[in-house]
Protein backbone atom coordinates (compact mmCIF):
# COMPACT_ATOMS: atom_id res chain seq x y z
CA UNK A 1 0.00 0.00 0.00
CA UNK A 2 1.30 3.24 -0.50
CA UNK A 3 2.27 5.55 1.92
CA UNK A 4 0.08 8.61 2.16
CA UNK A 5 2.40 11.28 3.35
CA UNK A 6 4.31 12.81 -0.12
CA UNK A 7 7.50 12.90 2.11
CA UNK A 8 10.79 10.82 1.44
CA UNK A 9 13.95 10.54 2.55
CA UNK A 10 15.40 10.76 6.09
CA UNK A 11 13.27 14.36 6.98
CA UNK A 12 9.73 13.14 7.24
CA UNK A 13 8.60 16.42 9.28
CA UNK A 14 8.87 18.70 6.19
CA UNK A 15 6.47 18.52 4.04
CA UNK A 16 6.83 19.13 0.09
CA UNK A 17 5.29 21.91 -1.77
CA UNK A 18 1.98 20.76 -3.64
CA UNK A 19 3.38 20.52 -7.58
CA UNK A 20 0.09 19.43 -9.22
CA UNK A 21 -3.10 22.16 -9.70
CA UNK A 22 -4.90 19.63 -8.41
CA UNK A 23 -2.44 19.65 -5.18
CA UNK A 24 -2.39 23.26 -4.67
CA UNK A 25 -6.14 23.27 -4.76
CA UNK A 26 -6.54 20.84 -1.92
CA UNK A 27 -3.92 22.62 0.14
CA UNK A 28 -5.75 25.79 0.10
CA UNK A 29 -8.76 23.86 0.69
CA UNK A 30 -7.32 22.41 3.66
CA UNK A 31 -6.16 25.87 4.77
CA UNK A 32 -9.33 27.51 4.25
CA UNK A 33 -11.30 24.72 6.74
CA UNK A 34 -8.75 24.55 9.24
CA UNK A 35 -9.34 28.45 9.63
CA UNK A 36 -12.88 28.43 9.32
CA UNK A 37 -12.73 25.50 11.50
CA UNK A 38 -10.64 27.93 14.27
CA UNK A 39 -12.59 30.84 14.36
CA UNK A 40 -16.38 28.55 14.60
CA UNK A 41 -14.12 27.10 17.50
CA UNK A 42 -13.47 30.52 18.93
CA UNK A 43 -16.76 31.42 18.79
CA UNK A 44 -18.60 28.61 20.42
CA UNK A 45 -15.99 29.16 23.09
CA UNK A 46 -17.37 33.06 23.64
CA UNK A 47 -20.79 31.84 22.97
CA UNK A 48 -20.61 29.56 25.67
CA UNK A 49 -18.99 31.68 28.14
CA UNK A 50 -21.36 34.56 27.70
CA UNK A 51 -24.46 32.03 28.13
CA UNK A 52 -22.49 30.36 31.90
CA UNK A 53 -22.04 34.26 32.59
CA UNK A 54 -25.97 34.97 31.28
CA UNK A 55 -26.94 32.03 33.86
CA UNK A 56 -24.73 32.50 36.85
CA UNK A 57 -26.32 36.40 37.04
CA UNK A 58 -29.51 35.33 36.43
CA UNK A 59 -32.22 34.38 38.97
CA UNK A 60 -31.86 31.24 41.42
CA UNK A 61 -34.19 29.58 40.80
CA UNK A 62 -34.04 28.60 37.35
CA UNK A 63 -37.22 26.58 37.18
CA UNK A 64 -40.03 27.91 35.26
CA UNK A 65 -42.92 29.74 36.68
CA UNK A 66 -45.50 27.71 37.52
CA UNK A 67 -49.10 28.18 35.38
CA UNK A 68 -51.99 29.79 36.85
CA UNK A 69 -54.92 27.28 36.60
CA UNK A 70 -58.21 28.65 34.79
CA UNK A 71 -60.91 27.32 36.73
CA UNK A 72 -59.98 28.26 39.99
Amino acid sequence: MPRKDKTSGFFRDIAQAPSTAQERTDAAVKLIRETEAETRADLTARLRAARIARKGAGPASAAPPAKANARD
